[in-house]
């Protein structure tokens, strides 16, 4: 069922006019939206708490919203989160990258973009700024958000970060955060490799190998030949037995 436009309060708002919700992709609706609602907010304001923002759930209709803490943010950030949020979208499912939407709200716009993917019909989503204009959700958003997310081309390179999840379940991989932005990066990894990335886990190193990498030139994944581990501080040598080196002590 519809939310009735006239009944919303909230400042932004998720309308599943669906027949029939799975409690899972209820669940993925509500993860995926807000997760986007908090990664605009740490982009528009990053001085302040991005998970800031109360929900409402619509009786009666498979619908939530939120609504931004004032006291927190200003009527004026609420507005601008609003505006990017819509006009992210829009511009997104247009083929253009939106200036405040990182990477990891591209993949909560991918998400939502694929709700209901399985349904033959069009899915009925549309995503609310209060009452005055709406963004109906389509397949072509998941579609046009992967051309910024996957990997396009492959060659031989290196990428840099910190060592910080290691997985042996079914393939053998690691995952290494950039040590700038912070992005994930995805490690393949031969077994007898294993224990050499647990060895620099939670360490700052170099990965060398065939690496993917997207449209922008920005890394995604890597099949590592090679693990350089990076020396913490306390394996640096001292100022003292540097000059000793030097001086052929």
């Amino acid at each position: 069922m519809a939310i009735d436009p006239k009944q919303i309060t909230t400042d932004l708002t998720l309308e599943l006019d669906e027949e029939e919700i799975s409690a899972a992709d209820f669940s993925k609706a509500f993860d995926h939206f807000f997760g986007l609602v908090k990664e605009i907010t740490k982009n528009i304001v990053p001085h302040k708490d991005g998970a800031a923002w109360v929900v409402k759930v619509y009786s009666g209709s498979a619908g939530f919203g939120v609504n931004g803490r004032r006291g927190v943010y200003l009527d004026s950030e609420i507005a601008a989160i609003r505006q990017t949020f819509i006009g992210g979208l829009r511009q997104l499912e247009n083929g253009e990258r939106p200036v405040h939407f990182s990477d990891k709200a591209i993949e909560h716009s991918r998400a939502l973009g694929t709700l209901f993917h399985a349904k033959k019909a069009p899915a009925n989503v549309r995503i609310w700024s209060k009452q005055e204009t709406f963004y109906p959700v389509v397949k072509m958003l998941a579609i046009k958000a992967s051309e910024f997310l996957d990997a396009v081309y492959e060659d031989d390179g290196s990428v840099d970060g910190y060592l910080e999840k290691l997985n042996a379940h079914g393939q053998f991989d690691f995952v290494i955060y950039d040590a700038l932005d912070r992005r994930a990066i995805k490690c393949e990894v031969d077994e007898n490799k294993l224990q050499e990335a647990w060895s620099a886990f939670r360490k700052r190193v170099e990965v060398l190998g065939k690496v993917h990498y997207r449209r922008d030139g920005m890394p995604v994944s890597v099949k590592a030949k090679e693990i350089i581990r990076y020396p913490s501080k306390d394996e640096m040598p001292t100022l003292d037995e540097m000059r000793t080196l030097l001086s052929g002590g």
